[in-house]
């Protein structure tokens, strides 16, 4: 039996079967568990995520942040990491290479960790391969003061010309970083889902419109929009599965009270509620300050949604990755304007139209079946990096610097 390669994967987010980027990762190299992997990673993690070495800010750097003044000083922190902390490779991570000797280091493209990655893949002659999942320098978690974020996306794109292999979540990411030799498109990760018999919560008379995601943020201001439209009509609801939901507090607790925000619920009991849906919500916001986000993010929701069965209404401008790749290759019901009334106008369509409904129905599974195949997205990541790691060791071998 041949040896798995050895992956180490630097990560802000280490793989765990939640959601986001975690879940991405999780699924790629923990489910269906490719390579021997070892996890470096900042996160401040809880036992059940997989890290195996830890890298931490300097002591007193770190003691800050955790003290009554981190708050204050969240911005300057935030920019120390991005900015000073990446100019030296960690000891911890200098260890963790040369005691397990990767084949390949791979990492999430971001703002401070990736940076450390490469470093240490020329350092130790590793080659590097990275994700470009989202356009993290834009993010506010994630850069300190506003004036940082061009430096730190101009270095996400030298990353993308430095690195010997890219995986870009888009087609939309790919355009915007351009040319590379070894770049390859992966739609973020979908689960292997199983479809619950029993669904939750029991089902209305009402054509029931379900969303699972985020809830903050843009997000948020976008269902609170369109929970507004539906809560006075008698046939229709809507029901959103979602951590940290950042809501005004008299909508929040109106939408807990009556059964519309349910709060976050792991894959399994997710499934449930998404059993039940009539339709299933997929967002992408207008707004646009997160232009560049929507021309390069995708969704994992909706390769999740696809799995269902169900008819799907993608509500996001035509600029946005997703949306061109309905209008290219179908699968959903888009609805292009940022009105909430074009969104209820959608679902009555759905509910009153069966021939649409069907029509709805079998694009998502085409799908699901074709380029949203969780085999066959697994199949490009695992052979991609198996053909890098064959061609760094091949004998006269020509690797960029």
């Amino acid at each position: 039996m041949t040896a798995k390669r050895r992956v180490l994967l630097v990560s802000i987010v280490p793989p765990k079967n939640d959601c986001g980027v975690r879940i991405v990762l999780h699924r790629h190299l923990v489910e269906r568990n490719p390579f021997e992997l070892h996890v470096a990673s900042n996160a401040d993690f809880a036992d059940d995520l997989l890290v195996h070495t830890p890298l931490r800010l300097p002591y007193l750097i770190h003691r800050l942040r955790k003290s009554r003044f981190g708050p204050r000083l969240a911005a300057w922190i935030t920019d120390y990491e991005n900015l000073v902390w990446p100019l030296a490779i960690p000891r911890a991570l200098d260890e963790a290479i040369k005691d397990f000797k990767p084949d390949v280091i791979l990492t999430l493209a971001e703002t401070n960790l990736c940076h450390l990655a490469a470093k240490a893949a020329k350092k130790h002659g590793l080659p590097l391969a990275v994700m470009f999942l989202d356009w993290f320098p834009i993010m506010k978690s994630h850069y300190g003061h506003a004036w940082t974020q061009r430096l730190l996306s101009r270095r996400y794109r030298a990353l993308y010309r430095q690195c010997d292999l890219a995986f870009c979540t888009s087609e939309g990411m790919q355009e915007v970083l351009g040319k590379h030799p070894n770049s390859h498109v992966i739609y973020p990760m979908p689960g292997r889902h199983r479809i619950p018999e029993t669904i939750f919560p029991p089902k209305s008379s009402k054509f029931r419109i379900v969303y699972v995601g985020a809830a903050e943020h843009f997000y948020g201001r976008m269902l609170c929009s369109l929970i507004e439209k539906l809560e006075p009509l008698p046939d229709m609801e809507i029901i959103v599965v979602a951590p940290n939901a950042d809501w005004p507090a008299e909508a929040l607790q109106r939408a807990k009270a009556n059964g519309i925000y349910l709060g976050f619920k792991p894959p399994e009991q997710a499934a449930a509620v998404l059993a039940g849906a009539d339709a299933l919500l997929v967002l992408m916001s207008f707004e646009r300050e997160h232009e560049l986000f929507m021309r390069t993010s995708f969704t994992t929701k909706f390769l999740d949604y696809t799995a269902f069965g169900k008819p799907i209404i993608l509500w996001g401008p035509e600029y946005c990755t997703p949306v061109r790749v309905v209008r290219r290759d179908g699968g959903a019901l888009v609805v292009d304007q940022p009105k909430a009334e074009r969104v209820v106008d959608a679902a009555r369509h759905l509910k009153q139209d069966c021939n649409l409904r069907q029509f709805a129905i079998a694009g998502a599974r085409d799908l699901n079946n074709g380029i949203f195949n969780p085999e066959i997205l697994q199949e490009i990541f695992v052979s991609r990096i198996e053909a890098l790691v064959s061609s760094h060791h091949a004998p006269n071998k020509s690797l960029k610097t």
